[in-house]
């Protein structure tokens, strides 16, 4: 063997790279799926729910079927119980594959768009294992992995871009806002919004044919009907009272299948919320619109922009279900693909928080719930209210962080050329 070659082999790894990646994925997913098997099997709940549903729709209609969720969403919970035959183990063990496939796939891109760097990669695999099981058995997985994927072609095919949030709007309704982070190049705003427009009138145009008006709109009215929900950034307060004056307060199971809480100053709190995604919302058109006047701003501003836009979302609304910490997964991975030559600081406070907010997130639920819900007073009561609280804390303070970065990075490009002769929307990879 030669110098040349011997040096060559001192220097290789002893296990390549994407095989290290491999295996951790398959690592990290099986232990997911032992802790699904053991100590929160409870999460399949839903998958359950929507297998029951599935299979009532020739009775109930389309018009009576899952109507706090989007028409399309019918149709693509129909699609593991075509593949499973109709039988519930295998609607639950279909669904999840079909979840994991998404997973795996996004992993994949990151890896391979990775440009030398896969630590966009990594950090979506630590994220949804710090999410915990629930990753595969709710459909919260698609708008993110939608949200990652519109960015990462908003240069190369913008149409398709802007399609993929049509979907994911079509799924969730919300990410409909996400297109905020798309329209950094004047250029390719035109076929952005071809593709969102095309896409999304025909998905509405299809729901209201075969759903009618009041299918169409039923998640609007179910949202608004809902109470305060006991993971809510809102209902915080009233939580918190729960454990020095539990007999005021009443923690249930309501119609709209969430815990809610009912007491003292619940009522001002669901005021406070109403308001609070008012003004939430006129943020978010705020950060659209300076987003709009800009000259030009990369993929990464964009991945900053749909994070501060689903963080919002989160913290002014009346419900936190767990799944809804799934939405930043996306969005943070790509903020962590396309941070290129920028301080290694920049985005540091907002990926950590994000990574504990995962994981507080899982101990609430489905880790601990029972402590919050069914437990009387007594110390475990105590200690996950306290969890919940503190989760709840960061993730307003992981919006404040988000926003902020968000409206400085537009700033910095608002009313300037970008540099090059022309605007754009460069994905730094």
């Amino acid at each position: 063997m030669t110098p040349a070659e011997t040096a060559t082999t001192a220097h290789r790894p002893l296990v390549e790279p994407a095989v290290a990646a491999g295996l951790l994925w398959v690592g990290s997913r099986l232990t997911m799926l032992a802790l699904f098997f053991s100590v929160e099997l409870t999460v399949w709940w839903d998958v359950y729910y929507y297998f029951t549903k599935v299979t009532n729709l020739p009775q109930a209609g389309l018009s009576g079927t899952l109507l706090e969720y989007p028409t399309p969403v019918v149709w693509l919970l129909q699609l593991p119980f075509l593949l499973g035959g109709g039988d519930q183990t295998a609607y639950v063990a279909v669904f999840m594959v079909m979840m994991g496939l998404l997973d795996a796939g996004l992993t994949v891109w990151l890896w391979r768009r990775g440009a030398g760097s896969h630590a966009a990669a990594y950090y979506w695999m630590v994220f949804t294992f710090l999410v915990g099981p629930l990753l595969y058995t709710r459909f919260d997985l698609i708008p993110s992995v939608l949200a990652a994927a519109a960015l990462l072609l908003a240069v190369r095919i913008p149409a398709v871009s802007g399609g993929l949030v049509a979907i994911g709007a079509a799924i969730k309704l919300w990410p409909a806002l996400l297109v905020a982070g798309l329209i950094g190049d004047r250029r390719r705003r035109p076929a952005l919004w071809v593709g969102f427009g095309v896409t999304g009138v025909a998905l509405v145009a299809a729901s209201l044919l075969l759903g009618g008006w009041d299918r169409l709109i039923s998640p609007l009215a179910w949202q608004g009907q809902r109470g305060l929900q006991i993971e809510s950034v809102w209902a915080t307060p009233a939580m918190v009272n729960v454990l020095a004056h539990p007999a005021r307060y009443v923690i249930q199971i309501s119609q709209y299948q969430a815990y809610e809480v009912f007491g003292p100053g619940v009522a001002s709190m669901l005021t406070v919320a109403s308001v609070a995604t008012l003004v939430g919302g006129l943020a978010i058109l705020a950060l659209g619109a300076r987003a709009w006047v800009s000259r030009g701003y990369d993929v990464h501003t964009g991945a900053l922009v749909m994070t501060a836009v689903v963080a919002v979302m989160i913290i002014t609304n009346k419900t936190f279900s767990p799944q809804y910490l799934v939405w930043l997964g996306g969005p943070l991975a790509v903020l962590v693909l396309t941070r290129g030559d920028r301080p290694r600081g920049s985005d540091r406070s907002l990926l950590v928080l994000g990574l504990v907010l995962a994981l507080l997130t899982q101990l609430i639920y489905p880790g601990f719930y029972g402590w919050i819900t069914e437990a009387g007073p007594g110390t475990g009561r105590t200690l996950m209210t306290l969890v919940l609280a503190l989760r709840n804390i960061g993730m307003l303070a992981f919006t404040v962080v988000a926003f902020g970065r968000a409206w400085s990075a537009l700033g910095s490009t608002a009313g300037r050329p970008a540099p090059g002769e022309h605007a754009e929307l460069s994905d730094g990879a």
